[in-house]
């Protein structure tokens, strides 16, 4: 009997978990090491693409110090995804159907888009960075087993170092309302 793509679909549906209820409008998790990594594979895939994306529009402005620290940032994820591919290589990953990460990554979409300036380029990534590590604190917090729970927990850990990374960039990254406000303000007056 052939099995079409629905029968790989069902298989992997009854190895996750549903997170608070059991409706299809509930999040999944993944309930295995094998599951998690299949997740964290993917997304640290597209967050190295996004990465490699991004460091050349930043580099396109003339904003080499912000491209290269995201350059390094996606030299990370990329290693990241070395080291788990590496880690799995030889073993059998549950196949994503697509639409797993959607609870998560749906306004990822939206994020796809080029950016207009340095600071929605900064913007985007730590947004991306946010939702990542949502999603390793969720499964870190609701996964059934404590191997999953650690890995999670140690992925979100990684997240915060870049998320903190992308903050200071923000932070000094001059906003355009602002320098536009400034310019129609009076000269400063010197206090002495």
């Amino acid at each position: 009997m052939k099995r079409g793509p629905g029968a790989a679909i069902g298989r992997n549906l009854s190895n996750l978990q549903w997170a608070q209820g059991t409706d299809m409008g509930s999040r999944l998790l993944p309930r295995t090491l094998p599951e998690l990594f299949s997740y964290s594979l993917a997304i640290e895939r597209e967050a190295t693409k996004r990465y490699a994306e991004l460091e050349r529009f930043l580099r396109d402005a003339g904003a080499e110090h912000v491209a290269d620290e995201f350059e390094g940032i996606g030299h990370e994820e990329r290693e990241q995804y070395e080291i788990i591919a590496l880690g799995t290589s030889g073993r059998d990953l549950p196949q994503l159907a697509g639409w797993e990460l959607s609870w998560h990554f749906a306004a990822c979409a939206v994020e796809k888009r080029a950016p207009r300036s340095v600071r929605q380029a900064i913007a985007m990534a730590l947004a991306l960075e946010r939702r990542t590590q949502a999603f390793y604190n969720d499964v870190a917090e609701n996964a059934p087993r404590d191997a999953v729970r650690a890995f999670a927990a140690e992925m979100a850990n990684d997240e915060q170092r870049h998320i903190r990374r992308l903050e200071i960039l923000l932070e000094r990254e001059p906003d355009p309302a602002d320098l536009e406000l400034a310019d129609g303000l009076p000269p400063a007056r010197d206090a002495g």
